[in-house]
């Protein structure tokens, strides 16, 4: 299923005016066409056990599905969010098995790094993941050989909330409304090492967004392939 997938991302890559570069048959996403209003809301660094489950209430309120870029380690630490991820039809991705030191990492190192939580994902919900994200964005040269070996389409993103950074609720409303369009691909995270505002900031957007005509999908959704 994943070589099929990053099969069909590479095709579509070539029949849609996609935000995307490519190294060496890595593709590098940043956000879908354009051409409709659908959009994705992505989830950076869980799962938590707090602040994953009272996103996904949100996110189970409005009916709407997302995709969780999850680090191993935690789905190791906290496997229940996860699992009520997946079976709420939430869209898992691979964000590494530890989240750190990723740039003086070799390709190899890197290539662990993804088939560990890769395996971590698949043990414990049976889904067989066919995204990535770096953390922080990072593609270095190792980073994209690294996805190339295991198959996966990196997935970045159009707008980013700087909830990470403790962002005003506010402030974060006030980014998302000004820079989506249809196609945008938005970066929240459902873990943060001090408490953020995310969840203020859905609860305020979701309906506002919903009510301006967007739709919200997973990211796979978002490039058709699903």
């Amino acid at each position: 299923m994943k070589r099929f997938l990053a099969l069909m991302l590479a095709v579509v890559l070539f029949l849609l005016p996609f935000s995307v570069s490519a190294t060496e048959d890595t593709p590098v996403i940043r956000s879908g066409s354009g051409e409709s209003p659908k959009i994705a809301l992505t989830f950076d660094d869980g799962p938590h056990p707090r602040q994953t489950d009272r996103i996904l209430d949100l996110l189970a309120e409005y009916n709407i599905h997302a995709t969780f870029f999850v680090i191993g380690q935690n789905a190791v630490y906290y496997p229940e969010p996860l699992k009520r991820a997946v079976s709420l039809g939430h869209e898992i991705g691979n964000h590494t098995f530890r989240h750190e030191g990723i740039s003086k990492m070799s390709a190899p190192m890197l290539e662990k790094e993804l088939a560990d939580t890769e395996k971590v994902i698949l043990d414990l919900t049976g889904v067989k993941v066919s995204l990535f994200r770096p953390p922080e964005g990072a593609c270095s040269e190792a980073v994209l050989a690294a996805a190339r070996h295991a198959e996966y389409p990196v997935i970045l993103w159009t707008v980013d909330t700087r909830d990470w950074d403790l962002a005003s609720t506010d402030k974060i409303v006030s980014t998302v409304e000004s820079k989506v369009r249809g196609g945008s691909i938005v970066l929240f995270h459902d873990y943060t090492a001090r408490t953020a505002h995310t969840l203020d900031a859905l609860k305020i957007l979701i309906p506002k967004l919903l009510d301006e005509g967007y739709e919200f999908v997973t990211v796979s959704e978002l490039l058709g392939g699903e």
